[in-house]
């Protein structure tokens, strides 16, 4: 749903300021505790972990599974081709919002409200954040893993740095930076994917 909704402007911006009211409704409701203060070390580690671990997964699928995952890389970038700039930069604000809602109050209220361990609480709520990445089309459905680690990831860098304005952050610029590559790489051709061809990729949409 979430992965769909950064295709278009409308959508985006919609469930962008969803998550926010309600993550601030909750914030009130819930009497949590935020801390806004950007931490400037987290930042950059958290950007450096999320891209380091992105470029690892990549490599390493694309290393074990060969074109077939390529194929469905390419599909995956594919899938977005209706996003312009606008829709590249409200994805990360969507990004955000996602983090207010995902960290803010599902992980620090099951970890500070209900009690829940910390290992518990992060990887339950990174699958439920994996559940809103979900893609129906079979070829994109095994995405949703990748957001489950994305889940993971960000849960971590919250816990870490303490700071809902840091992972924020660091999601809207991984989330934009990623949306602008897939751009890039379609524009430039290399999605024609050179010996798999255009063939390879229709086949399994």
């Amino acid at each position: 749903m979430l992965f769909s909704s950064k295709r278009c402007l409308p959508s985006a911006l919609l469930l962008f300021v969803l998550f926010t009211a309600l993550s601030l409704a909750a914030l009130r409701l819930l009497d949590l505790q935020w801390a806004w203060s950007l931490r400037p070390r987290w930042l950059i580690a958290g950007l450096a972990l999320v891209a380091i671990s992105d470029g690892l997964l990549h490599g390493a699928l694309a290393l074990f599974f060969g074109r077939r995952y390529l194929r469905r890389y390419r599909s995956l970038a594919r899938y977005f081709s209706p996003q312009g700039s606008t829709e590249i930069v409200a994805s990360g604000f969507l990004a955000a919002g996602e983090e207010l809602f995902f960290r803010g109050v599902l992980l620090q209220g099951a970890i500070g409200q209900l009690g829940w361990h910390v290992v518990s609480a992060l990887v339950l709520t990174a699958l439920a954040f994996a559940l809103l990445h979900l893609i129906t089309r079979p070829a994109l459905a095994p995405f949703a893993l990748w957001a489950l680690w994305e889940g993971v990831l960000l849960g971590t860098v919250y816990l870490m740095s303490g700071s809902i304005l840091t992972v924020a952050l660091v999601h809207a610029l991984h989330d934009a930076g990623g949306f602008a590559l897939f751009a890039l790489q379609r524009r430039t051709g290399w999605l024609a994917g050179g010996a798999t061809g255009e063939r390879g990729f229709d086949s399994i949409e």
